[in-house]
């Protein structure tokens, strides 16, 4: 008797298990999909640079006038935002800077956070007003102004290395 416990358990086993892989093989697989969403911000905004600004057309190079508070040469008795740091002429024309080797350029659109320290810490107008302070003492004194000044040169396509330091610039000297 005993035999026949364990062969009836054994076999309600048996078919317990093969009734539960039956069910499960059969049964229709649920479309398994596995998706994976990151969002990492919204996508960058690309900013194109604007056009070359219109070329700077003067009579004769300009003077450059040294403003100490910004640490800049500005060009003077010009109907232009044109200003002289390490090296570079930057001007400011339709609300956007440019850089380039020389007072006519040829213009590259400047990024604000690339400018030098010193036409970053001020706004165009209140760079305006240095300008005009100077300017103003510049023409009042003449051949007797004391400060420093140079007279720009556009050499956009000179290959040639020159002194252009940031106290002298480029240009028949005078400090």
């Amino acid at each position: 008797m005993r035999e026949t416990v364990r062969m009836a358990v054994m076999t309600k086993c048996g078919m317990l298990l093969c009734v539960t892989l039956v069910a499960g093989l059969s049964a229709t697989p649920a479309g398994a999909q596995v998706h994976v969403n990151v969002n990492i911000g919204p996508p960058p905004v690309v900013v194109a640079a604007p056009p070359p600004p219109p070329p700077v057309v003067v009579q004769a190079a300009p003077p450059m006038v040294f403003l100490s508070d910004p640490g800049v040469y500005v060009a003077v008795g010009v109907p232009y935002d044109i200003y002289f740091v390490n090296s570079r002429y930057y001007y400011f024309n339709g609300g956007n800077w440019f850089w380039g080797p020389g007072y006519g350029g040829p213009w590259t659109y400047a990024v604000y956070q690339s400018l030098p320290p010193g036409l970053q810490r001020y706004k165009v107008h209140r760079l305006h007003e240095f300008r005009e302070r100077e300017y103003e003492v510049y023409k009042d004194q003449g051949p007797r102004f004391k400060g420093r000044y140079f007279y720009a040169e556009d050499d956009h396509d000179n290959d040639h290395d020159h002194d252009r330091g940031e106290h002298h610039g480029k240009g028949h000297k005078k400090h």
